[in-house]
């Protein structure tokens, strides 16, 4: 392992997928397998899903039918029938969200050229700051990158004279158009109409209906000039947009490759590397980490550093935010659909977007919500009779919010919009605006979602409100019976949702002169009826609707009802934070790849940086065991394995080591609050702290040593108060020039 976290080094090509290093522009990704004899990429494409918008409406729910399947479930739940007012609300989810895809793999040989048998085990080098890997072959090195200046993926490697390259392009989609040129190819890819998820495929098949149909052109050219071959890629999509139909002519397609691919090859390999050095990925160069002391801990660092590429790598504003594998997929079906999973994955996805800034993931996101916010108003209505909008476990940039066909735990969730519109609170909290500005800007879409989350809202038998349907994500409970179950009533998670959003409405309201909305008013009357985390007699935080009940699984890997902790943006109480304590020590750690980042962030918050560097070595563990299983932690090209791989651990991990170096939200910025010995020694550069301020530090011995801030805009001008451990001073900042900290004043 390099000393710079900035550098993936591997000896030798990767064997498989999972030793393969990625690249990505935000939108064309690609794996790369690093051989220098025959050079291999695997490819994606953002926009490359199956199926189009409307495709699940023949399974939909009707308004009739939902209603009365919501009545008698809740008269059965309070009878006490849990199970019998479970089957009711699985009426409504019916059908499925679609699937990303894979492009396919492209391979490059030169024909006439030797084998590079002595280079069998040749450097490869993943650039992390620069976005190009390079094989450093005896021949010469071998250079790779997706171009977002130019649009496509560049190979060039050393080519003697005379050689020729020779392409193949295997996909798993239908091939409808392929011609090949004396210097390329030319495809035209038709992507599945259906791919049901992985729980309904003994029953249901993927589904190639031509007319209904995602199609992609794949255009390689190459050019040898100077004892260089230059190979170029572009592909291009019928995508027309989030939540569109992909109906763009494929001719329309395919002259968009062809245009790409042709004006990369003239400019040639020095312009091509030059305008992508010009084109970095916004924010790349902003934040950085250094850790020092053991390999372990440079592990950690380049941890940090690759989850901000991957993320920035993986995301582009206007198309669809990272996903389940962010931008790499190989498999045509592919664990979970390779979807965007809401009532987790999507949101740890995005948590280190502010305070670890990638401006781009962000903008993805906020992009996306919004369609989701268009196509949830109706879900919302035809289903529960209700205001505003929803997305329940699983969507696609298609638009689907309905619930997905099957068990309530991980179907019935309907909170989703409450929790991303949360997640972009948090977002907007750190860029340093003006108050009033945020306020204005997410005042609407607060409004729309704590107005579906009211029309939820029932009296339960103690008076209070609470939310029903509900679950505690993919959770399970028993009856006094043992029948195993999911159906709640106000679980621990939607209590913490329909508080957090519904305070910040109200906050919004009182700056914009609101507080008389009628919406802001049914909020600021369910604050004094709704409880926030309630606590247990056996001192841990309630998930479900009462005490006593049998958890199904003790260690489930879901932490949902403490995400009033984090990533809720309220400090806790003591009381609060002692039961999270005992909730997180019930569970244990042992985790998927996610589930442990979520503990980390949690114990992070818990000022534990004992239990967090328990977690951390979980986290940078060998994912794959001598007799061939899987468990949590690494691969050997870093993605995190759930398992399998899911890239939520990747992106997490930077919002988690954040959480131990940086916290804002109890009012002050408080450093190094949750620091383990691993990452005793080091420094970092550009965190953001709400209200929007850039804090540089260092510390040796977890004691620090320097420290800087500034503030990002007018919203975060002002008299802060900055805390280390017991110690705390007030620093103003009156302009938007660092100031320098005496780290001497913390001692």
């Amino acid at each position: 392992m390099s000393s710079s976290p900035s550098l993936l080094r591997r000896r030798g090509p990767a064997q498989r997928w999972l030793e393969a290093l990625p690249l990505g522009n935000g939108r064309l990704g690609a794996m790369v397998w690093g051989d220098a004899s025959c050079a291999r990429f695997s490819l994606n494409e953002s926009t490359l899903w199956s199926g189009m918008p409307g495709v699940d409406a023949p399974h939909r729910t009707p308004r009739r039918e939902a209603a009365a399947a919501l009545a008698r479930s809740r008269a059965l739940f309070e009878d006490g029938e849990i199970a019998e007012a479970q089957k009711e609300i699985e009426r409504l989810g019916a059908a499925w969200s679609q699937a990303y895809l894979p492009v396919g793999d492209l391979t490059v040989r030169l024909d006439g050229a030797a084998a590079e048998d002595a280079d069998a085990d040749a450097e490869r080098v993943l650039d992390l700051e620069h976005g190009e890997h390079r094989v450093l072959a005896a021949a010469g090195e071998h250079l790779s990158f997706t171009s977002a200046a130019d649009e496509v993926l560049v190979h060039a490697l050393p080519s003697p004279e005379g050689a020729r390259a020779v392409l193949e392009l295997d996909s798993p989609l239908a091939e409808e158009h392929r011609e090949v040129h004396d210097n390329g190819l030319d495809l035209v890819l038709r992507a599945p109409s259906d791919i049901p998820a992985g729980q309904f495929r003994r029953e249901l098949e993927t589904v190639w209906d031509p007319e209904r149909a995602s199609r992609a052109a794949v255009v390689v050219r190459t050019r040898a000039e100077d004892g260089r071959m230059l190979v170029v890629c572009a592909i291009a999509t019928t995508w027309r947009g989030l939540g569109e139909v992909p109906d763009r002519p494929v001719q329309e397609a395919l002259a968009q490759a062809q245009e790409q691919a042709d004006a990369a090859l003239a400019r040639g390999e020095e312009e091509l590397r030059r305008r992508h050095g010009d084109h970095p990925r916004p924010g790349a160069e902003e934040v950085s980490l250094q850790l020092d002391g053991s390999a372990d801990a440079e592990l950690l660092a380049t941890s940090f550093t690759y989850g901000r590429y991957l993320l920035g790598s993986a995301s582009r504003p206007g198309l669809p935010p990272a996903n389940l594998q962010g931008l790499w997929n190989a498999r045509l079906e592919a664990p979970w659909s390779s979807n965007f999973t809401v009532n987790i994955n999507l949101e740890m996805n995005h948590w280190a977007a502010a305070i670890a800034h990638v401006p781009d993931a962000a903008g993805a996101l906020e992009g996306y919500v919004a369609m989701l916010r268009r196509e949830g108003q109706e879900t919302a209505r035809r289903l529960y009779g209700a205001d505003g909008w929803t997305v329940h476990h699983n969507s696609d940039p298609w638009g689907y919010t309905d619930p997905v066909r099957g068990e309530p735990s991980w179907s019935t969730w309907p909170m989703g919009g409450l929790w991303l519109e949360q997640l972009l609170g948090t977002l907007a909290s750190h860029d340093g605006r003006d108050p009033l500005e945020i306020a204005r800007e997410r005042y609407p879409a607060l409004r729309e979602a704590v107005a579906f989350a009211l029309c939820l809202l029932h009296e339960s038998a103690d008076g209070h409100l609470v939310t029903f349907p509900s679950t505690s994500p993919e959770n399970l409970w028993l009856t006094e019976e043992g029948t195993v179950v999911s159906l709640s009533e106000g679980t621990g998670m939607d209590r913490w949702l329909v508080r957090e959003t519904a305070q910040h409405l109200v906050d919004a309201a009182a700056l914009l002169g609101e507080d008389h909305d009628p919406v802001v008013l049914s909020a600021a009357s369910a604050l004094d009826l709704m409880p926030g985390p309630r606590i247990g007699a056996d001192g841990r935080v309630l998930e479900w609707h009462r005490d006593g009940i049998e958890e199904k699984e003790p260690h489930h890997r879901h932490v949902s009802h403490l995400g009033f902790l984090y990533p809720g943006s309220a400090a806790a109480t003591p009381e609060q934070e002692q039961a999270a304590t005992r909730s997180l020590e019930a569970r244990g750690d042992e985790a998927t790849g996610w589930s442990l980042v979520w503990k980390t962030c949690l114990w992070a918050r818990l000022h534990r940086p004992d239990r967090v560097q328990s977690l951390l070595e979980l986290y940078l563990r060998p994912a794959e065991l001598p007799d061939g299983t899987a468990r949590s932690g690494l691969y050997p090209n870093l993605f995190s394995a759930h398992p399998p791989f899911q890239i939520d651990g990747n992106l997490g991990i930077v919002a988690a080591l954040a959480e131990c170096l940086l916290q804002s939200h109890r009012g002050e910025i408080e450093l190094l609050p949750a620091l383990p010995e691993i990452m005793a020694d080091g420094s970092v550069r550009g965190l953001r702290a709400r209200p929007g301020i850039a804090v540089d530090m260092t510390w040796k011995d977890g004691a620090l040593t320097a420290l800087s801030l500034r503030a990002l805009g007018p919203g975060a001008l002002g008299t802060h108060r900055v805390r280390r451990g017991e110690q705390s001073v007030e620093v103003t900042l009156s302009d938007l020039e660092p100031v320098v900290v005496r780290a001497d004043r913390f001692v």
